[in-house]
C-alpha cells in the first residue's frame, strides 16, 4: 500500500466493494471507475482517472454516471440512493469541485473565493485547477490578479498559462513585472500565453534579454496562431490582436474573414459593425449590419444592432 497512500487497505475484488454478483461486468473495476464514452461518434474510450463514482452529482448536475451505463431502466435517484446506502459515509458526503465550478459559471467574480480554492488545491488535476482560474479571466478585477499572483509560478504549466489572462486587470507595471519572467518559461504554451497578453504591458522599459525573450515568444504565438488560419475561431483570435494594437484594418480584415468561413458567428459580425460606426462609416455599418441579417434571419441581436444605425 507505500504506492497508494491515499488508498485504504480492503477488499475491493468482492462484493462487499462493488456489489454485483462476482465474475459479472458490474464487477469488474474498469465498470466503475474507468467509464466509457464514445469520442468522434465512434472512437470508444475509458477515462483513466480511475475516480470514485459521484451519482450525486449526476442528480444535481446532471453529469453522466457508470450506473446508467447499464441500467438504463433506472433513475439517477435510484442510483445515488443505492450508493448511499452501500457508502454511508461515502464520497458523496464531501464536496466536489464541480459543484463550485457550476456555481460560479454564472457569477465568477463573486465566486472568485472558491475558484481561487480550487486552483490552489495541488491535490486536484491541472485541468480542473485551471479551468476554474479560466472562469474570472474575462471579469477580473486588480484585487483578484493580486491574489492569483503565485500561481504564475505554479509547478504545473496548465495552472500557470491558465493564470496569466487575469494579470491583465492588473496595473501596467505590476503586470508587466509578473508576466516578463514567463517568456522564457521551459513551456512553449506558456511562453505563448504571456506574448498574448504583451500588447497590454509596459513593453518600452523592458530589459534586453526580457525584449528578446519577448520577441522570441510573439514569434512562437504568431506561427502557431498562422498554423491555424484556416479556421475562424483563429481568425477572431487574430482579430482580436488588431484591436488591442489599435490596427483596426487588420482586425476588420480577419473578423471578415471569419464570416466568411462561418457566416453564424454573430460575435464577428456585430464587432464589424461596430468598427464602421466608431470611425463614422454608417454606411459601411449599415451595409454589413444587412449582410449579418441576411446570414442570420432569426438573430435579435443584429436586428437590434441594425435599427440602431437607422
Amino acid at each position: 500500500m507505500a504506492d497508494f497512500p491515499s488508498l485504504r487497505e480492503a477488499e475491493y475484488d468482492g462484493p462487499s466493494h462493488h456489489f454485483h454478483p462476482e465474475d459479472s461486468v458490474g464487477a469488474q473495476c474498469k465498470t466503475c471507475h474507468m467509464i466509457e464514452r464514445d469520442y468522434m461518434g465512434i472512437d470508444g474510450r475509458r477515462d483513466h482517472s480511475f475516480r470514485v463514482p459521484r451519482l450525486d452529482l449526476s442528480v444535481t448536475l446532471r453529469t453522466p454516471n457508470a450506473c446508467s451505463d447499464c441500467h438504463t431502466d433506472k433513475t439517477e435517484d435510484w442510483a445515488a440512493e443505492a450508493v448511499a446506502t452501500w457508502y454511508a459515509n461515502g464520497r458523496h458526503t464531501e464536496p466536489h469541485f464541480a459543484q463550485t465550478l457550476e456555481q460560479a459559471r454564472q457569477t465568477p467574480a463573486a465566486r472568485f473565493d472558491d475558484l481561487l480554492g480550487v486552483a490552489t488545491h495541488a491535490d486536484l488535476p491541472g485541468v480542473v485547477r485551471a479551468t476554474a482560474l479560466d472562469l474570472p479571466a474575462q471579469a477580473g478585477s486588480p484585487e483578484m490578479a493580486g491574489r492569483n499572483q503565485p500561481l504564475l509560478t505554479d509547478p504545473d504549466p496548465i495552472v500557470r498559462a491558465a493564470a496569466i489572462p487575469l494579470q491583465r486587470f492588473a496595473a501596467k507595471n505590476a503586470a508587466t513585472l509578473r508576466l516578463a519572467p514567463l517568456l522564457s518559461d521551459p513551456l512553449r504554451t506558456v511562453r505563448m500565453a504571456a506574448a498574448r497578453e504583451s500588447p497590454g504591458l509596459q513593453v518600452s522599459g523592458l530589459p534586453p534579454d526580457m525584449n528578446r525573450n519577448l520577441g522570441s515568444a510573439m514569434r512562437e504565438w504568431q506561427d502557431a496562431v498562422t498554423a491555424q488560419a484556416d479556421f475562424p475561431e483563429t481568425q477572431l483570435v487574430i482579430a482580436g490582436m488588431g484591436l488591442t494594437t489599435r490596427q483596426f484594418g487588420a482586425a476588420l480584415r480577419a473578423f471578415d474573414e471569419a464570416v466568411s468561413m462561418d457566416p453564424q458567428m454573430i460575435e464577428a459580425w456585430t464587432m464589424m459593425v461596430r468598427i464602421h460606426s466608431a470611425f463614422g462609416d454608417r454606411e459601411a455599418a449599415r451595409t454589413t449590419a444587412d449582410a449579418a441579417i441576411a446570414a442570420n434571419p432569426s438573430d435579435v441581436s443584429l436586428k437590434l444592432l441594425r435599427a440602431d444605425l437607422q
